[in-house]
């Protein structure tokens, strides 16, 4: 008797390995702790805000009280109604939205993945493409694709152009690049502050993105993530602007065609909870569409009720907000002043966990060396190339016990980048730097 197929989908999906998950095997067989495995791998390479975890357990131990007998019903899928007004309580007092956001504008998932999963699905039908600035979170591609069965295409730029109106031409003809292989392109998906560049789009970039959208009749999705997880408010900097606080949005696109998302796991460092939301005052259609997928991205009724009542602080959410932005503040200058100090090239940020940087030639050399894949009079010709980069990056990671993800897994364009996670506890990071500079 013969076996049953697994769909095309799913058998595409037994071949789809997601570079930027690879090492989390690694990590967790042999996590660090500083008192039963001080020798253990230091993770500085997931984006989570571990400067305000103590903050958030001693807060939510304090409000947890006991089980209530509605915490054993069912949920509302799509964020219970005290949930959804704490978050948009969260929008007006801390987006300067032009307009308050009414919880009715809000749709609560169980994270931010499956927000984007669900808006790949009500956006595109199969083959549609989605646009993506590079350098970018590499998951993106398995939200998108894996099951809405989208195609999500990177459109490659020179980092030096990443945070420039000069990239619209390099999405122009991608455009034409898809229309003319018989495709079509529906999204253009930004992150504003960027992951992994940790700085936000200058308001005139964004403009010049709402007006190619509007040329293309694209929807455009901006995920404003880590929009109160910005540490340099200077004069100097390119500010945040969410897309909320826009008054002459509809002078370049059309309103109902955008859509902003948050959440829980960066800004407020709770990454385990899996909670985001998509938020659109301007698409009661698509908001309808997002509300009938809700109960696919449930959460237990408990949290809701307990992430309400967090958020509910309005003077402990504020004062957390601030706490953490000063501590990735202290923890972003020590890790640059690592950087400079070994002559490392790298993206000057202001938001964010992570920095992104370039590592030495010297250090692909070594590694290389060490391992015996280049002869010692073979060192001086020795660059980066994907290859090299894969082979230091697990060597970091598995022998000298280091764990932040390789430029591959955001796409870069270049060999040789990596995203380093300074938003950890600040002892952990000086080892994690001094666990560097000894391979260096």
């Amino acid at each position: 008797m013969a076996t049953p197929e697994l769909s095309t989908g799913a058998q595409a999906t037994l071949h789809k390995d997601v570079l930027l998950f690879k090492a989390f095997g690694w990590i967790t067989e042999n996590p660090y702790n500083e008192k039963t495995n001080p020798e253990g791998i230091i993770n500085a390479g997931v984006a989570a805000n571990g400067t305000i975890k103590q903050m958030l357990v001693d807060k939510l131990n304090s409000i947890s009280g006991s089980f209530e007998e509605s915490d054993l019903e069912y949920n509302s899928p799509n964020g219970s109604p005290e949930l959804r007004s704490e978050i948009a309580d969260i929008f007006n007092r801390h987006f300067s939205p032009i307009k308050p956001v009414d919880s009715g504008d809000i749709v609560v998932t169980n994270g931010c993945t499956s927000a984007i999963e669900m808006l790949a699905f009500a956006m595109c039908d199969p083959g549609d493409h989605i646009l993506i600035p590079t350098p970018c979170y590499g998951a993106l591609d398995n939200d998108m694709t894996l099951r809405a069965r989208a195609v999500a295409t990177t459109v490659k730029l020179p980092l030096e152009e990443a945070m420039s109106v000069s990239q619209i031409s390099y999405f122009e003809r991608a455009i034409t690049d898809i229309e003319n292989g018989g495709g079509r392109a529906k999204v253009l998906f930004l992150m504003s502050p960027h992951n992994p560049l940790g700085v936000s789009y200058p308001r005139d970039v964004l403009r010049r993105f709402f007006e190619f959208g509007r040329r293309h009749s694209l929807f455009v999705v901006v995920d404003e993530i880590y929009a109160l997880s910005i540490f340099d408010h200077s004069d100097t900097v390119t500010p945040f602007e969410s897309v909320l606080s826009w008054h002459d949005l509809d002078s370049y696109v059309d309103p109902s065609s955008v859509v902003v998302l948050h959440g829980l796991s960066k800004d407020f460092g709770l990454n385990g909870f899996r909670m985001g939301w998509v938020l659109s005052p301007w698409n009661k259609d698509l908001l309808r569409v997002i509300n009938s997928y809700s109960p696919f991205g449930y959460r237990p009724a408990y949290t809701d009720r307990l992430i309400a009542k967090l958020l509910a602080d309005h003077k402990f959410v504020d004062s957390m907000l601030e706490t953490s932005q000063q501590r990735l503040a202290d923890n972003y200058h020590s890790a640059i002043e690592f950087l400079a100090s070994h002559d490392m090239r790298y993206i000057p940020c202001t938001a964010g966990h992570f920095v992104w940087f370039q590592m030495p030639t010297k250090m692909c050399a070594n590694t290389l060396v060490k391992l015996g894949k280049v002869a010692q009079n073979e060192v001086a010709g020795t660059t980066w190339t994907r290859e090299n980069e894969l082979v230091v990056w697990e060597n970091m990671v598995r022998k000298d016990h280091v764990y932040m993800p390789t430029g591959q897994a955001f796409f870069s364009t270049e060999p040789g980048w990596f995203r380093l996670t300074f938003a950890i506890d600040k002892d952990q990071l000086a080892l994690a730097l001094k666990r560097l500079s000894s391979i260096l």
